[in-house]
């Protein structure tokens, strides 16, 4: 029985997808987290300290946390139109794969930024913070190997056996 075509299928998605689309969706769960955090004493007794916190959409730097994550939204539905295999639907000046790396490299560069702006604030960051750089890095890292993938390049079909191509 013939599989259907077009649909979502994980096993026609080169690796920089995956990367992508696995950090993306762990760096978008992560910016609504608390990336900064800072704790006071109210100096009322039976309080002790209080904490608060914020997420990477708000705080130090908040301009680039918004961009940063509105760029992932961007690149989640970019990568997830051309899994879907709708991508030739879509007309663009450049490549799907230069596209999805260009605003991959968005989400580094005002990730970083925001990192850099949260590092030098008097409220430093938190656990939370220091996951979403290594989601960053992660999302960086797809970004280039799709930046690397060639112009008209499709997804290499599994080999299934058969013919091998050379003749006797």
């Amino acid at each position: 029985m013939e599989k259907p075509s077009g649909g979502f299928d994980m096993a026609n998605m080169s690796m920089a997808s995956k990367i992508i689309l696995g950090g993306g969706i762990l760096l978008l769960i992560d910016s609504f987290l608390q990336w900064q955090r800072v704790c006071f004493d109210l100096g009322l007794s039976g309080l002790g300290n209080q904490c608060g916190g914020v997420n990477a959409w708000s705080g130090s730097g908040s301009f680039f946390g918004l961009l940063m994550g509105l760029c992932v939204i961007v690149l989640l539905i970019s990568e997830g139109i051309q899994a879907a295999g709708m991508a030739d639907s879509i007309k663009l000046p450049i490549s799907a794969s230069k596209a999805s790396a260009y605003v991959g490299f968005g989400v580094v560069g005002f990730g970083i930024l925001k990192l850099i702006l949260v590092l030098t604030s008097e409220v430093k960051p938190s656990l939370f913070g220091w996951v979403g750089l290594i989601l960053i890095l992660a999302v960086g890292y797809g970004a280039w190997m799709r930046f690397q993938e060639p112009e008209g390049a499709a997804p290499a079909a599994p080999s299934g056996g058969g013919d091998s191509g050379f003749s006797a």
